[in-house]
């Protein structure tokens, strides 16, 4: 039987038909014609299960992580998906940065979507400013000034007020100040803080707190908090003036702060690319060039399959 002209080429790298045979079967167009051919390139040879189930992994990773890229309201199927690439993605990265606004209700909740910076007045006199992608609650009471960042970043300027402390929780960590500037910064494995002016206290676990003061920074994850450093507030703070600079980060930090504001879904299909470390800083009003000045340096190339998704690959 003549091949489908529009099914997969079957020649060359194993894992580029396997992403062609991927995007072809999930996208509800594959005919009984496609999946005999789909089915007799599985059985040819075991390298093409294996990439196919390796991609197939990673869209299932994909499913569970909710994309803000997506409509939050009715997020599409990964068929949808295929169809039609991620929804918003670009409207939000055009859209204008900044922009404060007073919150004078608490509890209150604030978020920000993909290439989108927020700056806040609270009604203590303390501002915030929410990095893009990331989301934290509000709760004042009459002893205590509470906010709870749930994700990416933030950048506090606490107004003083020595009867009623300001604090920011993070995971397992508490930060704790009566007037202070500082940074929060949830990656994906620890917390980093990062202190501009005054002191904090940072508690985590049941560890007893320790200061952090202006012009340091001090990370803490799961095992406890991390050494402190005399150093990495300018990176910390990069973000606030249109940059994102990392030190030596594994490759899996890096693409997770880009994916905050790039339009479309990066991911990475070999997971050991994680490990790989980046040194340098990108402009973040020109994500896919910043992605590229990445890419530049590593021995990687990109996919893009379909609409609003970009995988990293090893050359």
């Amino acid at each position: 039987m003549e091949r489908n002209r529009d099914q997969p080429d079957l020649s060359g790298d194993p894992r580029d038909a396997a992403l062609a045979w991927f995007v072809r079967m999930e996208s509800g167009d594959a005919d009984a014609a496609d999946r005999r051919a789909f089915h007799a390139w599985l059985a040819r040879d075991p390298a093409h299960r294996r990439e196919y189930d390796r991609l197939a992994g990673l869209w299932g990773d994909l499913d569970r992580v909710a994309d803000p890229r997506r409509n939050r309201r009715a997020a599409p199927t990964r068929r949808r998906f295929l169809a039609f690439g991620a929804v918003g993605g670009a409207a939000a990265c055009a859209a204008a940065l900044g922009g404060a606004v007073v919150l004078t209700g608490w509890p209150s909740d604030l978020k920000t979507g993909i290439g989108e910076r927020r700056t806040v007045a609270l009604d203590d006199g303390s501002v915030l400013t929410l990095d893009a992608d990331s989301a934290l609650s509000v709760e004042f009471s009459a002893g205590e000034r509470r906010v709870r960042l749930t994700e990416g970043r933030a950048h506090f300027v606490t107004a003083p007020d020595p009867d009623r402390p300001f604090v920011v929780t993070c995971a397992n960590g508490r930060v704790t100040t009566t007037n202070a500037s500082f940074v929060v910064h949830r990656c994906l494995d620890s917390v980093v803080v990062a202190v501009e002016a005054g002191t904090t206290s940072l508690a985590t676990g049941t560890e007893p707190p320790l200061s952090v003061t202006a012009g340091q920074s001090r990370s803490y994850g799961p095992d406890g908090p991390g050494p402190l450093l005399n150093q990495g507030v300018a990176v910390e703070n990069a973000w606030r003036h249109g940059r994102l600079v990392f030190q030596g980060q594994p490759l899996d930090a890096v693409i997770a702060d880009l994916n905050r504001y790039h339009p479309a879904r990066i991911v990475l299909w070999d997971r050991p690319l994680a490990g790989l470390r980046f040194d340098g800083s990108v402009d973040i009003s020109r994500p896919d060039a910043a992605l590229n000045a990445i890419l530049r340096t590593l021995p990687l190339r990109t996919l893009r399959p379909v609409p609003g998704l970009i995988i990293i690959r090893s050359v």
